[in-house]
């Protein structure tokens, strides 16, 4: 299992939009973020995104699960409505993300309740 620090240095805030505990609300900062990979995508047609939920530890598997996927619908509407055909657009959820247990600072948890937008390699 990773250190806390390990997760912290792993996430790479550029390619990430963070939410607030139990929310699927975008901020400023994450349609900003969002803003800049849809000019990306929309400058390469042929580039696909997957768009990956994660959650914290907090209630249930199902709950984790669910609060993702809003989060990832959240995420793939607002890229939508930048202009990104969907056929660029992939989802998936993790749902509780697996190094969680690890992460007990408000900063790691903070990390943890995110849509990671992954390109493919070479990309």
């Amino acid at each position: 299992m990773r250190t806390e620090t390990q997760v912290i240095a792993s996430v790479r805030p550029e390619n990430n939009v963070f939410f607030e505990q139990g929310s699927s609300d975008i901020d400023e900062a994450g349609k900003a973020t969002l803003r800049l990979h849809a000019e990306r995508l929309k400058a390469n047609r042929k580039t696909r995104v997957t768009l990956v939920g994660h959650a914290e530890s907090f209630g249930s598997r199902a709950m984790s699960i669910a609060i993702a996927d809003m989060r990832v619908s959240m995420v793939y509407a607002q890229l939508r409505a930048y202009g990104v055909p969907p056929r660029q657009l992939l989802r998936a959820n993790v749902g509780i993300e697996k190094n969680s247990k690890a992460c007990q600072s408000p900063e790691c948890r903070h990390l943890m309740r995110r849509v990671e937008l992954r390109y493919a390699k070479g990309r």
